[in-house]
């Protein structure tokens, strides 16, 4: 090869050679240019998750019966509290209900968005902040407690104990109520003034009355509101301190002059009323009362009858019902069943009347009877059947409660106010023998809330979680132990056996 050849063969070489480590070089750049941009991206994202997570993060309560979940009622209120709340908990960290109210806590917090604050101390060891507390409120901190802060500086104490019900005899908790003491010291101290609901007694016997009252109370009371009795014989008016008035399956009719007291009441005063009709009183004026606003109760026993191979049919009372959400008292409960235990009779709702529309009555079911239930007119034959020509139902729906809301004429958004009343068609919603269901209750308070215009409590309220224990005698005690020492270690012994001959042979 000639010294020429040599030169371009060399140049031809290092112009390859200068090609090849620029194009690496490329590459590098190009690696690294990818890198910083998997890098950026990753930062970003990195940012955007924690920053989703704080504004639009997502909780799940696994805790045992769902203690740390708020009820509907409580979380509606939250929504409409007005002003600023503070929770401040001050317990000792050993305390035994210091994990359970603290998470409470934290999911008022959490839902209250701006409008609820919590703060947690340690009595042993925020000593100052406690002192500060002292000197601004005038409160004691001797133990375990709640300071709930309202606006107006209207405080309201609340001791550990009264969160939970303990056993007597051995000190263990069978029940926490931390939601519904915590939810009704924030209406007390966020509301101008208690409620007042009234019981008009009228005919019940009062074995009957007294522990419906009793199980009223701790529900009202767990929505800031009282419960008294009200007689209406020799009354000019109803107390001006009334909010509602609820009549529990009465006995004894209304007389003109009480008639028109409960009329006034309600549509001058804008007062609301709850109805629990007895199906065997009679009680002419007060059915007029509500006819003529679009409810008709209508005498007949709402029944079904249960065929058993090889047994005489048999009539049964019990009626199975569904709520049926929309508006009123409903609206924001699901469409749960329960039973009315009793009697019941059926209501006449009359929701599409163009009288009562352009009077701005507006008449509307609540619950309706399941299917195979109608409204029995011959009720007290022993052999009872659906007649089409006398009953009610079938296939139509039977309603068994209806709401009414009755406006100024012209004002058909109810912007001047209106006047409210729940009827039911049974005695025994609050059950007399303590048997209430949580429906039946929910209902209650949803329908008492609605009259009293606090929408935004209706909804499933707080529930009371308890705790279970299982009752083992103590000859099944000898037949678990017998079990676990001897027969699942034999059962053991047995099955490796086996193994070992089939592993031998």
């Amino acid at each position: 090869m000639s010294k020429k050849e040599k030169e371009i063969e060399g140049n031809s070489s290092r112009k390859v050679g200068n090609f090849t480590a620029s194009r690496r070089k490329l590459e590098r750049y190009k690696v690294a240019l990818l890198v910083a941009v998997q890098i950026t991206l990753m930062i970003v994202v990195f940012f955007q998750v924690n920053y989703l997570s704080y504004r639009k993060h997502q909780t799940w309560d696994l805790s045992q019966n769902q203690r740390f979940t708020l009820s509907d009622a409580s979380k509606g209120f939250l929504r409409s509290v007005e002003g600023e709340v503070s929770l401040i908990m001050a317990f000792l960290g050993t305390s035994d209900l210091h994990a359970d109210v603290k998470g409470l806590i934290s999911e008022y917090d959490r839902l209250g968005d701006e409008k609820v604050r919590a703060e947690y101390l340690d009595l042993s060891r925020s000593r100052a902040r406690i002192a500060e507390l002292k000197d601004q409120y005038q409160v004691q901190f001797a133990g375990d407690q709640i300071l709930v802060v309202g606006k107006n500086k209207r405080i309201k104490v609340i001791s550990a104990e009264e969160l939970v019900n303990r056993d007597s005899n051995t000190g263990r908790i069978v029940e926490f109520k931390g939601e519904e003491i915590i939810t009704s010291a924030l209406l007390e101290v966020s509301e101008a003034q208690q409620r007042k609901i009234y019981l008009v007694t009228g005919g019940r016997r009062a074995d009957e009355l007294v522990p419906i009252a009793q199980q009223l109370q701790p529900l009202a009371n767990a929505q800031n509101a009282r419960l008294e009795s009200l007689i209406l014989e020799g009354r000019q008016r109803i107390p001006e301190d009334a909010d509602a008035l609820i009549f529990p399956g009465n006995t004894l009719d209304l007389t003109e002059r009480e008639l028109e007291v409960v009329r006034r009441y309600w549509e001058d005063e804008k007062g609301g009323l709850v109805f629990y009709l007895d199906a065997s009183a009679k009680t002419p004026n007060m059915n007029a009362l509500l006819r003529e606003h679009g409810v008709g109760p209508r005498g007949d026993r709402v029944l079904s009858v249960l065929s058993i191979p090889g047994m005489t049919s048999k009539k049964t009372y019990d009626v199975a019902v569904a709520l049926m959400p929309g508006a009123g008292p409903t609206k924001d409960l699901p469409a749960l069943t329960t039973q009315l235990m009793g009697q019941t009779q059926s209501l006449d709702v009359l929701y599409e009347d163009d009288l009562l529309i352009a009077e701005n009555i507006r008449p509307r079911p609540l619950m309706a009877a399941r299917e195979g239930f109608w409204g029995e007119t011959d009720f007290q034959t022993e052999e009872v059947s659906y007649n089409p020509d006398i009953d009610h139902g079938q296939p139509e729906l039977v309603y068994t409660s209806a709401s009414v809301e009755k406006g100024v004429a012209g004002d058909y958004d109810f912007k001047k106010g209106s006047s409210r009343l729940v009827v039911v068609g049974n005695p025994d919603l609050i059950s007399p023998d303590g048997n209430t269901s949580k429906v039946g209750a929910d209902f209650t308070m949803a329908s008492l809330n609605w009259v009293m215009n606090r929408e935004e409590l209706i909804g499933i309220t707080p529930r009371r979680p308890t705790a279970y224990t299982l009752s083992v005698s103590a000859e099944d005690q000898g037949l678990l132990q017998s079990l676990m020492i001897f027969m699942m270690p034999g059962l053991a012994l047995i099955i490796g056996g086996v193994v070992w001959v089939r592993r031998r042979a």
